[in-house]
């Protein structure tokens, strides 16, 4: 008996396609009007490619409808961002992977423009004719990286290219030749003055919210610049607010998952040499690492293999 994988963002093509090379799989096309119909409930395995034909069920089934889901043995999502299932993860009885690598090239560089726009003055000269800050270079900065992750390895590799001496938080003790020095959350705390740029690459948990607060804001050294390329929820707003009025930052640059209520894409205020971008770090033209881990995926999962960036329920990413 063939296995059902139900894909979201199936087309005519891709489907020819899968179901050539994996002759003994079954395709469904799945979006909001059949994800819970007879045939859906089903399958063996979801496959999330693009998740704009589930709108307005996909949330529901990540916290309550997987339960319906009994024949279910894997779920992949192609976004990296997964902390709206850290409260379910214990109850997933299927394997659980996600795209938390794919997104590092366009994630990382986006990264890149907002500081670069901020160490270059460059919405500043844009918006005044006399502008405040005079531009600097990355060259010799110190940097750290809180969360080197898929995306925050990334970051700080294209910075140590830069001339930057690069410093991270993470939780693996593994040696990279482009990181002088790697500290935990606790650890960093009493280092947080020796840095020119601190940025915020943490996947969002239960240990990570509110980790940017009041007292690590008061420990970094005056005209710091913090650009914050993760969750919004790991940022204390109402702290980092505080520190704002006080002119802590030489530049603030934060892309906004869902905290700030914007009309546009880019919003930039010159009294605070503030930048905020609408949630547009994870857009790119190129799907093929997307279409590519999916596909090796679904043939790890038709052979019984181990399949790639499993989520884990410990760490919650």
């Amino acid at each position: 008996m063939k296995k059902k994988i139900g894909i979201v963002g199936l087309d005519k093509k891709l489907k020819i396609f899968l179901e050539k090379k994996f002759k003994k799989l079954e395709f469904l096309k799945i979006q909001d009007s059949n994800l819970f119909s007879n045939k859906s409930l089903k399958i063996n395995a979801l496959v999330v490619l693009y998740e704009y034909p589930l709108k307005r069920k996909l949330s529901y089934f990540l916290t309550k409808g997987f339960l319906s889901f009994k024949n279910l043995e894997w779920l992949h999502l192609s976004r990296a961002g997964v902390d709206e299932c850290e409260p379910y993860l214990s109850k997933y009885k299927f394997k659980f992977s996600a795209g938390k690598k794919i997104q590092a090239p366009n994630v990382s560089e986006h990264c890149l423009s907002l500081l670069l726009s901020l160490t270059r003055g460059l919405f500043d000269q844009l918006n005044s004719k006399k502008y405040a800050l005079r531009p600097t270079e990355i060259k010799d900065k110190k940097v750290l990286v809180v969360g080197l992750g898929g995306i925050g390895e990334e970051i700080a590799k294209k910075l140590y290219y830069f001339g930057a001496e690069i410093s991270s938080v993470a939780r693996s003790k593994k040696r990279k030749f482009f990181i002088k020095k790697n500290f935990s959350l606790k650890s960093v705390q009493q280092e947080l003055k020796k840095f020119d740029i601190i940025i915020n690459s943490l996947p969002q948990t239960k240990d990570t919210i509110n980790f940017f607060n009041k007292k690590i804001f008061s420990k970094m050294r005056n005209k710091v610049i913090f650009v914050s390329i993760s969750r919004d929820k790991i940022i204390n707003l109402k702290d980092l607010k505080f520190f704002l009025k006080k002119k802590k930052f030489y530049g603030i640059a934060i892309e906004n998952t869902g905290s700030f209520k914007m009309k546009d894409q880019i919003t930039y205020n010159k009294n605070q040499n503030l930048i905020i971008s609408n949630h547009l770090g994870g857009i790119t033209t190129n799907n093929s690492r997307r279409i590519k881990l999916a596909l090796d995926n679904i043939n790890l999962f038709s052979t019984g293999k181990k399949i790639k960036n499993i989520v884990s329920k410990n760490f919650k990413y």
